[in-house]
């Protein structure tokens, strides 16, 4: 089984000679400038931080031998690979924070001010590598740290809510505990 650490060698090849760049999977890639992202809508925004996401989690389930491979790694194996993947994708640096049953992931210097970007980023990277239907609901930021509920669609849509209601992260996860997070 991996290591806890993320080896980040060979995740991005550049092929000079034939402009191209491309994944550990031999997937082609287009670097694109934060700048050009943020001119586009919260839903685009959104649809290419769930491709970005999910083309991030397969990297991550090959690495780890599959959904089963996922299952069976470590908390901290997983989350390393992911936040690596997700640091190499320029995404930000994500850690995870645990809250009793609940999961919250923080970005710290995310790439696109719009947190629908990173949240899809999440959810796609978190989906496809545990193969499971994964939601993330952005419970706002401090600076440059944003933080993400990160549960089942049900749980988050709750999560989002209770925090556009105003609530902060910790009286929102806290809301979550009562309710039984997921």
């Amino acid at each position: 089984m991996p290591g806890p650490h993320f080896d980040p060698n060979g995740a991005v090849r550049f092929d000079l000679r034939a402009g191209a760049a491309s994944d550990s999977r031999g997937s082609r890639l287009v670097l694109i400038p934060s700048g050009a992202l943020e001119s586009l809508t919260s839903d685009a925004l959104a649809r290419i931080g769930r491709e970005l996401g999910r083309a991030s989690g397969a990297r991550v389930a090959q690495r780890l031998g599959g959904a089963d491979g996922v299952r069976a790694a470590s908390v901290e194996v997983f989350v390393a690979n992911v936040a690596g993947e997700l640091a190499v994708a320029g995404v930000g640096a994500v850690h995870i924070e645990r809250w009793g049953r609940a999961m919250i992931a923080v970005v710290t210097n995310p790439s696109v001010s719009d947190d629908a970007f990173a949240g899809a980023v999440l959810a796609g990277a978190l989906s496809e590598a545990s193969g499971r239907d994964v939601a993330a609901a952005s419970l706002g930021r401090e600076g440059n740290v944003a933080r993400y509920f990160v549960g089942s669609p049900a749980t988050a849509a709750r999560a989002q809510a209770l925090a556009e209601q105003g609530g902060k992260y910790a009286d929102v996860v806290a809301s979550l505990q009562q309710g039984g997070a997921s």
